[in-house]
């Protein structure tokens, strides 16, 4: 039997309303891909599997879906001969007048619970530079006491880029209207920082966020 190394499944947010750049972030192209692409085959690199694309509703979606195919980016990717298995939730009806991580997260994590992931990685769409390596130091993290594995940037908490047991983070999604590093804070939580990225070959750019044209900006 095969040891398992990453979680059974990601679940990417891509619901945010890109008001600061303009148009749909995981539509943004970075070295000639969009930064969507760019963070499922990393997902994909590093052996899961399953991805769950969290959008804000079906417009959104299929703004961002055929665009993808029409570009013929190799929509979804296919790495190594590995078939991707990609699901399409969207939030609830009582979230759409309003945004937040957490309100995309919701709907996602009651899906992943659903189809029976024991874990669960949590990605944002807006960290381009993202690496497969990090996903299984994440896993490697979780134990009896650790419900939720997140990481420590250089800058702080990333509190959207953590690995969690998939009954924990449902339990701690009771209230919507929570931060995500509230979320966080109500489950046995150890922090992966420098010292244990660094030692995996990951540098602090892998967590870089592209929110706006300024960011575009700033990376060229």
């Amino acid at each position: 039997m095969v040891k398992q190394t990453v979680a059974e499944g990601a679940i990417i947010l891509t619901g945010g309303p890109s008001s600061r750049m303009g148009e749909p972030k995981a539509l943004i192209e970075i070295e000639g891909e969009a930064m969507l692409l760019r963070v499922v085959k990393a997902l994909q690199k590093s052996g899961i599997l399953q991805v769950i694309l969290s959008f804000k509703n079906q417009e959104q979606a299929t703004d961002v879906i055929q665009t993808l195919q029409q570009k013929n980016q190799n929509w979804p990717p296919n790495i190594d001969g590995n078939t991707l298995v990609m699901r399409i939730v969207f939030d609830e009806d009582l979230n759409q007048n309003q945004n937040s991580a957490v309100r995309g997260m919701s709907g996602a994590v009651k899906v992943a619970h659903q189809l029976g992931w024991e874990t669960v990685q949590i990605v944002p769409c807006d960290v381009p530079f993202i690496r497969s390596q990090l996903f299984p130091l994440l896993y490697s993290n979780l134990s009896k006491s650790n419900d939720c594995a997140v990481i420590r940037s250089e800058s702080g908490i990333e509190p959207l880029l953590f690995c969690a047991k998939t009954d924990a983070l449902n339990t701690a999604l009771n209230d919507i209207n929570m931060a995500a590093h509230q979320v966080i804070s109500k489950m046995g939580v150890v922090e992966v920082g420098p010292t244990d990225w660094k030692e995996a070959g990951i540098t602090n750019h892998c967590f870089t966020n592209v929110n706006s044209k300024e960011d575009m900006e700033f990376l060229n």
